[in-house]
């Protein structure tokens, strides 16, 4: 991969807007290349008696060593007693729950790749991700066992063992104890796999095997695996912490890495907002999405930071956390800064202690930052990037120096290359102020799609991967995203592509023609709203067509409105025009004959 040289990032409009500290290290930092499973390792030997893990439900506080010592022994069961091998793929099927951490490292530590499942896909999606990947082994929360006992019957996947965790028990007890229920072949209760022989790491070539695959969806409608390397992830959450801390990890004389807390952010009067082995944070955000993924997990396991799962977002239940716990770090969509304010309880909430709230997945709007700042002890942090990008492209510094320009997405984070291109010649860089495509370049840039040679050397060219979102840079070097290329719809932070819903409607024996776009929506960000032609005759109502549609799809692709009419409005050369429609939508021409869920 073709990376920017350092001495042209020097030469870029941000590089000035670095705070003193990036800029300093700039020349002389070289990115470490170890593994993801070295975080753990790292964080266990400088931080051993930190918390690393506080889960109330099942009464479960592990340090760092201990939960060290736990993943290393649940790895040389997956190896030993299930015959897991280095480059096996093993799904995660559940929320965020401590026993997918546990889990994940010690995917890691044997040498395979982790395959994100979102909790909330339905059997037909799961399935197809699970064949597509060739998991060997899936581990899910007690509550998915049905659907994966359907799914292991039809034989449609390689999967030879699945390990069923039970939700809110008393972990640490029932890790060492024989396992409660007998599970039928193929099944393994999450107790046994436990192997207290000694289990030796595999060794990681950073740079070529996968740590991951994460699933985002696509316009072709089929989700597509972005592969993940241990160097994507590691440096991704080097540099998207250093946005938070503002130093960089050194590498110790065991190949580990050592994280030292600047003095000043020690102190009250603190610039940068996270502390290496002291702070805490609320992990709402999903773990088999990028951002949970990265933001929530990977980089907080590196920071040695307290993790807080929190397997379903409950407002009243994020409030109790921050406050008891005196979080420090917490983030997720701009839906959820929505939902927070929104509540009753925000007046009588002391949220002082969050000194940094993360945001991304969709555009977090100025009215709502600022809002929303007022309400915390510190700062917003809001970003952009794409899981193609391991989720670490553009940042604003969340120290209270930094220059914050509210309605932009910030600057590339160090050692990233991000341009403006015409979307007509993609070779062109156009100037300061005028729109075109979003490229990126630098370690973050995944290995491309799984099994999808063609999508990839379109996307993914000499190191840089064309985002099909459309922004500006301004003369500052700050950079505002207006639009996309794609059509996807942001829900809640997830991506939805609309024609994955066509197809669903256009089976209806009864529909002639359809198309979905987004509506802007406070709550969600973007609902999917779809139109539809019916054939002759047909009787077709609205609401049938929703529960037609919503029986077929996981819960956040669920169709909210439908419109029916008489034709759909094309273009001289065909196509539907969907922004047309979109426009309408936002002016209010359909709301005498829209339906909604």
């Amino acid at each position: 991969m073709k990376i920017t040289s350092v001495e042209e990032l020097k030469n870029r409009p941000w590089f000035h807007a670095y705070p003193e500290r990036i800029k300093r290290a700039y020349d002389q930092y070289t990115m470490p290349e170890v593994s993801l499973f070295d975080f753990l390792r790292s964080s266990a030997k400088h931080y051993g008696d930190a918390t690393a893990v506080l889960y109330e439900r099942e009464n479960l506080i592990l340090s760092y060593k201990e939960l060290l010592k736990l993943c290393n022994m649940f790895a040389g069961g997956l190896a030993n007693k299930l015959g897991l091998k280095k480059y096996d793929t093993v799904a995660i099927y559940a929320r965020n729950y401590p026993e997918v951490i546990i889990s994940m490292y010690a995917i890691f530590a044997a040498g395979a790749t982790y395959v994100s499942c979102n909790p909330i896909l339905i059997k037909d999606e799961l399935e197809y991700q699970l064949a597509d990947s060739k998991a060997k082994i899936a581990i899910v929360s007690d509550d998915k066992l049905p659907i994966l006992k359907e799914i292991i019957n039809t034989g449609n996947t390689l999967l030879e063992k699945v390990i069923v965790f039970e939700r809110d028990g008393e972990l640490k007890l029932e890790l060492f104890r024989p396992a409660k229920k007998n599970y039928e072949e193929s099944f393994v209760n999450f107790s046994e796999v436990f192997d207290q022989n000694k289990f030796d790491h595999e060794k990681i070539n950073p740079r070529e095997d996968l740590a991951a695959i994460i699933y985002t969806s696509g316009t072709t409608g089929k989700p597509k695996g972005v592969m993940i390397t241990h160097q994507n992830a590691v440096c991704s959450s080097i540099l998207y912490h250093a946005t938070y801390t503002g130093v960089y990890p050194q590498v110790d004389g065991d190949g580990l890495l050592k994280f030292e807390n600047d003095e000043q952010d020690l102190q009250e009067g603190w610039d940068f907002p996270i502390r290496y082995g002291i702070d805490s944070a609320m992990a709402a955000a999903p773990w088999t999405h990028m951002m949970g993924f990265l933001a929530h997990l990977q980089s907080l396991v590196m920071g040695a930071m307290t993790i807080i799962p929190v397997p379903e977002l409950n407002i009243k239940k994020a409030f109790d956390i921050i406050k008891k716990w005196k979080v420090s770090f917490a983030g997720g969509a701009p839906q959820m800064m929505t939902m927070m304010l929104e509540s009753p309880d925000i007046d009588k909430t002391d949220l002082s202690s969050i000194r940094v709230w993360t945001t991304g997945g969709a555009p977090c709007s100025v009215a709502l930052g600022t809002s929303f700042e007022q309400k915390i002890g510190g700062v917003i942090a809001e970003g952009y990037s794409l899981t193609e990008a391991t989720m670490a492209s553009v940042k604003n510094f969340s120290n209270k120096s930094s220059i914050r320009k509210w309605g932009s997405i910030g600057v590339p984070l160090p050692y990233t290359d991000v341009r403006i291109v015409n979307p007509g010649d993609k070779s062109v860089e156009v100037p300061p102020g005028e729109e075109g495509e979003v490229v990126h370049n630098g370690y973050q840039v995944s290995k491309g799609y799984l099994n999808l040679p063609e999508e990839t050397a379109e996307n993914f060219r000499d190191g840089w991967i064309y985002t099909g979102d459309i922004g500006r840079m301004d003369e500052d070097g700050y950079f505002y995203i207006t639009g996309r290329l794609k059509d996807i719809i942001i829900y809640k932070g997830y991506n939805i592509a609309p024609r994955m819903l066509e197809e669903v409607l256009c089976a209806h024996p009864e529909i002639s023609e359809t198309t979905v776009v987004g509506q802007k929506d406070v709550r969600a960000g973007e609902i999917p709203v779809a139109f539809v032609v019916l054939k002759a005759g047909s009787k077709l109502e609205g609401k049938e067509i929703i529960e037609y549609v919503n029986d077929r799809v996981a819960g956040y692709k669920k169709v909210r409105k439908v419109i029916i009419t008489d034709k759909l409005p094309y273009s001289g050369t065909g196509k539907i025009m969907k922004k047309d429609l979109a426009i309408m939508l936002e002016e209010g021409a359909f709301k005498d004959i829209e339906v909604s869920l």
